[in-house]
């Protein structure tokens, strides 16, 4: 039988910057002072998934899963080796990888499905059921720059489950829906693992793994470390959490300390990003309650955004975790200007409507601020705030260092003097005859 997918000798290589200074300096040195390295987020990687298979991919944060599964689904080129898929792929990323945020989400959901080679009137016979999954009513004809990182989701979700994959890749990507979406999303994979269909499926949900896979493997700093059942594969993987956390009581460096803490708040993210080295980890400082576990500056490609046109849409991604119960919770986002030393823009849940609500102890969340960044160019930073609106310290958490990011003047798609631009409407009143009576 011929597999659905085949991996040989699969390798990504990045060269790695810890920050802007550092690779100026390497490039006024002339490569003396060499500051930068290279980074394999995946090494030497082969394995075979035979039709009909559900493959639960799991590993540390670093390990190379969502390398692994973006190589995959052709969104990167490896560096080595040679991916072969067979049939119809279809992936999902977060929050709608890949829409162009001023087509609408008709067109959006259209252009997808003729990318992935699907005819146009067969795109049309499919979209009742796209556009009753996604259940975001007159929203479907309206740019996706206008909708909420949720919003996303359900298109993303009901574009990919709904062209019928032979091969469906799924990175973690209901964390922006809601309860009620995410039960009818799960019950669709479950309705596409039973028609044949061969599914990839990262999560941090151990326990989803076992129930919905029926193979796993295990990555570690970008190696393939074992193959097996999900319940060999997790208890492998729990095992070896469990020893790094013994080393750590044990007493480790330095630099040993900030490996574990990022093993133990575990996300997403496989390549390290400017200003967010081992050495300043982008991490919160808890003052009770809870811990932000990460902030990530996505662009509208769900990229790590470093630079940005201005104009462009960012998404602030922030990563809670509640270490007892939360009856209410307000998060908060601030941008900062570092040429000007001004807050140019907060807001937060409770001011845009989406109120956090409760939350039990150990529950995690993630929150996606979406908006344009109509700025001047220059560099920003971004913080995050956790607040308890009942306690009398109201902040619960705060990140410890800023997540940035830099407006180029390159591409701009608005055209911006000073440090912002308004929404300005601009009215001419009176015509040639008012100019003759004041001239006269």
């Amino acid at each position: 039988m011929t597999p659905a997918i085949s991996l040989r000798g699969i390798g990504k290589k990045y060269r790695i910057s810890p920050s802007r200074s550092s690779r100026l300096g390497e490039i006024l040195s002339f490569g003396k002072a060499k500051r930068s390295h290279e980074f394999w987020a995946l090494q030497d990687f082969s394995l075979d998934v035979e039709p009909g298979t559900t493959l639960g991919v799991v590993g540390r944060n670093g390990a190379g899963k969502s390398t692994l599964l973006s190589i995959i689904s052709g969104v990167l080129r490896p560096t080595t080796g040679e991916v072969e898929v067979e049939g119809r792929l279809s992936a999902i990323f977060g929050i709608g990888t890949g829409f162009n945020p001023l087509f609408t989400g008709r067109e959006n959901a259209m252009l997808s499905g003729l990318i992935l080679g699907i005819e146009h009137d067969e795109m049309v016979a499919r979209f009742d059921d796209i556009e009753a999954f996604a259940d975001i009513g007159e929203f479907m004809d309206q740019p996706i720059k206008t909708y909420s990182s949720g919003m996303r989701s359900r298109l993303g979700f009901a574009v990919a489950i709904n062209v019928e994959p032979d091969v469906l890749v799924i990175d973690e990507a209901l964390s922006a829906g809601d309860s009620a979406f995410k039960k009818k999303a799960i019950q669709r994979m479950y309705d596409l693992k039973d028609s044949g269909s061969t599914v990839l499926f990262v999560s941090h949900s151990m326990g989803m793994v076992k129930r919905f896979c029926t193979e796993a493997v295990l990555l570690h700093k970008g190696r393939l470390v074992t193959t097996g059942s999900p319940e060999e594969v997790v208890d492998y993987y729990e095992e070896m959490l469990a020893k790094s956390q013994e080393m750590k009581d044990a007493g480790h460096s330095e630099l040993d300390k900030q490996l574990d803490y990022e093993i133990e708040h575990e996300d997403e993210e496989d390549t390290p990003t400017k200003d967010d080295g081992l050495g300043t980890p982008n991490t919160s400082r808890i003052v009770g309650g809870a811990e932000i576990l990460g902030l990530e500056l996505l662009d509208e490609n769900g990229r790590a955004a470093d630079a940005l046109s201005s104009g462009a849409t960012l998404t602030v991604r922030v990563r809670l975790r509640y270490d007892e119960a939360m009856e209410e919770s307000t998060l908060r986002i601030t941008l900062q200007s570092e040429r000007a030393g001004l807050e140019v823009f907060s807001t937060d849940t409770d001011l845009e409507g989406v109120p956090i609500g409760r939350k039990d102890e150990g529950e995690r969340a993630t929150v996606d601020f979406t908006f344009a960044i109509p700025l001047g160019p220059g560099i920003y930073k971004v913080d995050a705030s956790l607040k308890d609106p009942h306690a009398e310290d109201s902040d619960v958490a705060r990140t410890q260092n800023a997540a940035t990011f830099e407006i180029t003047r390159e591409g701009a798609l608005v055209p911006v003097r000073g440090l912002v631009r308004l929404p300005t409407e601009v009215e001419i009143h009176g015509g040639p005859e008012g100019q003759q009576e004041r001239l006269a």
